[in-house]
């Protein structure tokens, strides 16, 4: 009976219990800005068709249609780095276990990669979590409007409305740390894709798997560079896929 004790003992102080993961989740969100998507040119429409043909030919727009008796010129365009032209608030998140605290902060609808904690844990001797990565893409399509300015033909207006389309892809692999120190995988879990569309001065809106409402509204950064390109002075653009 000692014997068994002892190994009884040993065991337990072998296996012992982990200290299962908390979440705590924070969304900001920000309030939709108007953007300014039309402008006076003080050139002949003619003149001003022509340069901003050139302009976006040179720049990273793809250029899908051009309709000049339509007055319409249509480009799309692709970006990794979503955070430069959107806004989609920003999230805090915290991952406690015991006493160690890990924080992330990061804009919504830019790249991120974070931990959190399982609902269950799977035995008592194992803390269960998910490493997340969210790896956003934002594509889009621009309708351009060339027209003489009715009050004044020397005189052009220029039109800029831009159709959003922002795709999250969610990657997670599951984990499972043992009281005494060693991890190990459980494997990649399922991928998921959330996309939200919008135009110039409207919003997008999605519920994420906790029920926060993600809100997500132009910066207005690709509107204005399009109508400095009107004016035949392009602004130095970064470049779309670093």
């Amino acid at each position: 009976m000692r014997k068994l004790f002892f190994i009884a003992v040993a065991l337990f102080l072998t296996t012992g219990c982990a200290t299962q993961g908390i979440n705590r989740f924070n969304y900001t969100d920000n309030a939709p800005m108007q953007v300014s998507n039309e402008k006076g040119v003080p050139l002949p429409a003619s003149q001003v068709w022509d340069i901003l043909v050139k302009e976006l030919s040179k720049s990273f727009y793809i250029i899908n249609n051009i309709d000049k008796e339509s007055r319409i010129i249509n480009v799309s365009f692709s970006s990794t780095s979503p955070a430069e032209y959107i806004d989609c608030g920003k999230t805090h998140r915290t991952y406690i276990q015991g006493d160690k605290i890990e924080v992330y902060d990061y804009d919504v609808a830019g790249p991120s990669e974070f931990k959190i904690a399982t609902a269950q844990q799977e035995h008592p001797s194992f803390s269960n979590y998910i490493i997340v990565r969210r790896e956003p893409i934002l594509e889009g399509r621009s309708n351009i409007y060339i027209a003489p300015d009715e009050k004044d033909n020397a005189n052009t207006i220029v039109s800029v409305n831009i159709r959003y389309i922002w795709t999250v892809k969610l990657k997670g692999e599951a984990f499972a740390q043992h009281v005494r120190g060693n991890v190990f995988s459980r494997g990649r879990l399922p991928e998921e894709n959330v996309t939200i569309t919008f135009n110039t001065n409207k919003h997008g809106q999605y519920t994420a798997s906790n029920g926060e409402k993600i809100t997500c509204f132009s910066k207005g950064t690709l509107e204005r560079e399009i109508l400095e390109m009107a004016k035949g002075k392009q602004k130095t653009i970064k470049e779309f896929n670093k």
